[in-house]
């Protein structure tokens, strides 16, 4: 393994960021095309078990791989088994799951289509294969913007690892057609391939601030500030937001597969 990216995120993650990705990962979740209960489903990616959360509300039994072990540490006395491992080669024998479920990692790779490979060959015949990712354009960009320029202000700068990830990595799976020619590739069947504009429930600048602010790239930083500077910077983002905050609605690339 190398350097956690993460080790430092979870905190953020799980109280801020978590305000935008739990209601998708649940979203995600009822996208199944058939009942979760009962069965063992992979969380790919499974951060700070946001989707695990919504897996065991629908009844299933889930299990959580994630890259980043500190990540897998958070609460860890209520999550269930979990292994550290990459996406593009999971810790798991092939059949070894019911179905699959990969919220907002997909993006995170090189190699998107191999990462569906090993979601399909650790998931039995006739199982789900649900994804998310982002979509490519958004209308909430110059919005986030305030708060990115605000923590510039302060002294950040982006990791590199978050450069390639929002120019090289993220744009892989940025729109139907591309997650859908890495679907077919991987070998999926019955595929459904959507672009919605999610509704998240975020509609104050305090929550839209806290969900950006619980991001991995800027974890660290946040970390080493002092206390008093990072609820200066926090109140700071809030005033620069909500002169032109909306609902934060956004566009997400959703995949429904089944293993052949």
């Amino acid at each position: 393994m190398t350097v956690d990216r993460y080790a430092h995120a979870a905190p953020g993650w799980a109280t801020g960021a978590a305000r935008v990705y739990g209601p998708l990962a649940a979203q995600l979740v009822a996208a199944a095309p058939h009942p979760l209960a009962g069965r063992r489903v992979l969380d790919a990616g499974a951060g700070t078990g946001l989707a695990s959360t919504a897996l065991r509300a629908a009844g299933a039994r889930p299990v959580a791989i994630d890259y980043s072990p500190a990540m897998l540490a958070w609460d860890a006395a209520h999550r269930p088994p979990s292994a550290a491992g990459a996406l593009e080669a999971l810790p798991l024998r092939d059949d070894g799951v019911d179905d699959a479920v990969a919220a907002f990692v997909l993006n995170h790779v090189d190699d998107p289509t191999a990462a569906l490979r090993e979601l399909a060959r650790v998931t039995r015949p006739g199982g789900a294969v649900l994804a998310t990712s982002p979509a490519a354009g958004t209308t909430h960009r110059s919005v986030r913007d305030r708060i990115d320029a605000v923590v510039a202000d302060a002294g950040f700068t982006p990791p590199d690892w978050y450069a390639h990830l929002t120019t090289v990595q993220a744009p892989l799976l940025g729109d139907v057609t591309a997650m859908r020619d890495a679907v077919d590739a991987a070998g999926l069947a019955d595929v459904v391939v959507t672009e919605r504009v999610a509704d998240v429930g975020v509609e104050r600048a305090e929550d839209l601030v806290d969900y950006r602010l619980g991001q991995a790239h800027v974890a660290a930083w946040l970390a080493a500030l002092p206390e008093g500077e990072r609820a200066e910077l926090r109140r700071a983002s809030v005033a620069a937001v909500a002169p032109v905050m909306a609902p934060y609605r956004p566009p997400v690339i959703t995949l429904v597969a089944r293993v052949p």
